[in-house]
């Protein structure tokens, strides 16, 4: 079935005209194991290219330094698509690579539904930095996802080694391989909608509607039955959705209103498919316009090495706007979000604001946080934490034998040199209670993050949270806590420094007896 639905986009004259598929192979092989696909990209041409049994993008096999057991190449090939057909045909197994007579294995291949990605210019799909100009109308996608990720696993698992990897082959291939470890040991077909043309040239002076032009490849010798599919998205909500017919060139999209960001899909009436998609750029309604004059002024100033700083001084003459100046409906809109958004904030546990004296209210918070999202863990990094920080804490943590990583530095060391905390935890644990506590001095000397991290579950992704200020000063001062929108980087980070630091066992200050 994946076939014959492959052999029908490509036969789709609102689609293309392809003649070739273009192949890049990402390969890695260990000792004298067969080699195995690390990534691989095909992309339907429609021009005849010179058929290139393989072309070696790598010069020789390039060597990790984070896992010197690691080679990749990067080998291209250009192939009829029946030969296509022909590769594809064993991908539950493994193909034969006969002209250099070693065989590149794959791990358990599943065809998913096939998707279509469109050209977004601003906004994101999960394909965005794997696929090869995507542009113009976006393309139709096929993929072979690796279930059993075998031979790719040590990378999946080995952040420093994918890192490297991902760095390496952009220096080759431009895809960034490192974000989309998930894609690791897939194969993805890629056919570009390059036989359709769509393009918004501006918007209707008299209103909100917005003209546009359609062309079509000279390949299509036939009429096209084309249909425009548009709507534009705010806060949620599918505004403005409309479905016209489409001729040849001048086209009016008849929206109602310019909120939200508008998109577009091409739909084929005869075939029934998407054959172009993306996203409709905004049109500026108004510019503010500053004028700024030159003072002979100067500010200045010396820093504290010694060398003097000279700024000139402008200042704003003028300030003008062209274009809307009467408030709408939007502008009403856009202040009750702002209203909103901190009360939802403040609800959803993302942000909380402390001011002097809300000591206890900041604990509660810092409590709140642990109960809800450490059934996986908890990682807590600061450089002044010490021991009454973990009990005003991490020890509240209610789940059992869930790994605690606790990171301080040598600062917290001067400061409680006179407080041995190996004593002071065995003081103050009357009862274990099934806690899984590691308390470790950092490697590095000095560093300023303060972090709670609760690690990635079966389910969710991490969540992080910036503190603002140190465990033992919350809620003494004004501060922030506030959810990181990355967590997974915070916790990357966070484990390299652990693992670096834990390697010496001089630095482990204090760790439960085993539950």
């Amino acid at each position: 079935m994946t076939v014959e639905s492959i052999k029908k986009i490509l036969a789709t004259p609102s689609i293309g005209n392809f003649r070739c598929v273009e192949l890049f192979e990402v390969i890695g092989t260990r000792s004298k194991n067969p080699a195995f696909n690390i990534f691989t990209l095909a992309i339907a041409h429609e021009t005849d290219l010179r058929l290139i049994n393989e072309e070696k993008i790598t010069p020789k096999l390039v060597q990790l330094k984070t896992d010197k057991s690691l080679k990749f190449g990067v080998f291209k090939r250009i192939i009829s698509i029946e030969d296509f057909f022909n590769r594809i045909s064993n991908l539950n197994t493994k193909i034969t690579d006969k002209d250099n007579k070693n065989n590149l294995v794959y791990g358990r291949l599943k065809c998913i539904p096939a998707v279509h990605a469109p050209a977004l210019e601003q906004g994101k799909n999960e394909f965005l930095g794997l696929l090869k100009n995507n542009f113009f109308g976006g393309s139709h996608l096929f993929e072979w996802f690796d279930e059993s990720k075998e031979h790719v696993a040590s990378l999946i698992e080995n952040l420093k080694s994918l890192d490297e990897l991902s760095k390496k082959l952009q220096e080759y291939l431009p895809i960034k391989i490192g974000s989309h470890s998930d894609r690791l040991g897939n194969i993805i077909l890629q056919i570009p909608c390059s036989a359709v043309a769509f393009v918004t040239e501006r918007r209707d002076p008299n209103s909100h509607q917005l003209l546009s032009n359609l062309a079509v490849s000279p390949h299509i010798s036939e009429e096209v039955k084309l249909s425009g599919i548009f709507w534009r998205e705010q806060h949620g909500s599918m505004i403005d959705f409309q479905k016209i017919p489409l001729a040849k060139g001048r086209n009016i999209i008849p929206f109602q209103q310019i909120n939200g960001r508008g998109y577009y899909a091409i739909w084929d009436e005869d075939n029934q498919i998407i054959c172009a998609g993306g996203e409709i750029p905004p049109i500026m309604e108004s510019i503010n316009l500053f004028i700024y004059m030159q003072e002979h002024d100067q500010r200045i100033f010396r820093l504290p090495d010694g060398t003097e700083q000279k700024i000139n001084i402008s200042t704003r003459a003028s300030q003008s706007q062209i274009g809307k100046n009467i408030k709408d409906h939007r502008d009403w809109v856009r202040n009750r979000l702002l209203k909103i958004e901190r009360q939802e904030l403040h609800d959803s546990l993302k942000l909380r604001q402390f001011k002097q004296d809300m000591r206890q209210e900041a604990l509660d918070f810092i409590r709140k946080l642990i109960k809800a999202y450490s059934q996986n863990g908890i990682y807590l990094w600061d450089p002044y934490l010490w021991v009454q920080d973990l009990l005003e804490t991490v020890f509240f943590s209610p789940y059992a034998n869930v790994p605690i990583k606790a990171l301080t530095s040598n600062e917290a060391l001067k400061i409680n040199k006179e407080s041995p905390c190996r004593a002071k935890i065995n003081q103050a644990i009357l009862q274990a209670g099934w806690l899984n506590l590691t308390f470790v001095k950092a490697r590095v000397r000095n560093f300023h993050d303060r972090f709670i991290i609760f690690p990635q579950a079966k389910d969710e992704p991490v969540r992080a949270w910036s503190l603002g200020t140190s465990v033992n000063s919350l809620g003494k001062s004004h501060h922030i806590i506030q959810e990181v929108e990355d967590g997974q980087i915070i916790a990357d980070i966070f484990e390299e420094m652990w693992e670096q630091s834990i390697s010496d066992e001089g630095n482990i200050l204090w760790k439960s007896k085993k539950n």
